[in-house]
């Protein structure tokens, strides 16, 4: 019983940190959200109050962030699915390696799984003309 007391010790005062660090990470970022969400609507207020052409040039600039934001942010969707539908292909490749070389023929078509999840994952993204722009491929838009 003794044995497992260092473990259970360093078990716990790791979840401790991990959670600890979590939380004042997410309490910074709400934070910064909360800052720039405040200047938005000072920002806005100030807008309302005094039309003109500065006025409407200021509109023009913040619905062009929003729209970026937009893309950006469904760009980033689409790399998320594509890569993770490549890691279930690849986990599928290597549980059929696996089961092929200990060999249990019986087993194998287990990896077909995670292989066709991965496919079914990747090919809405595959066919689509619009590029990904992964880091490693050069293609940024």
């Amino acid at each position: 019983m003794s044995d497992f007391w260092p473990i259970f010790m360093f078990l716990s005062a790791a979840s401790v940190a991990m959670f600890a660090f979590i939380s004042v990470a997410t309490w910074v970022g709400s934070r910064s959200s909360q800052q720039q969400a405040r200047d938005r609507f000072a920002l806005l207020k100030t807008l309302a109050e005094q039309p003109g052409e500065n006025a409407r040039l200021v509109l023009d600039m913040l619905r062009q962030q929003e729209e970026r934001k937009a893309r950006r942010k469904e760009e980033e969707e689409r790399r998320g699915f594509l890569i993770g539908g490549l890691v279930c292909m690849a986990t599928g490749v290597a549980l059929v390696a696996m089961f092929a070389s200990l060999g249990s023929m019986k087993a194998w078509p287990v990896g077909l799984i995670p292989f066709l999840i991965g496919c079914g994952h990747s090919q809405p993204i595959l066919h689509e003309r619009i590029p990904i722009g992964l880091p490693c491929c050069g293609t940024q838009s």
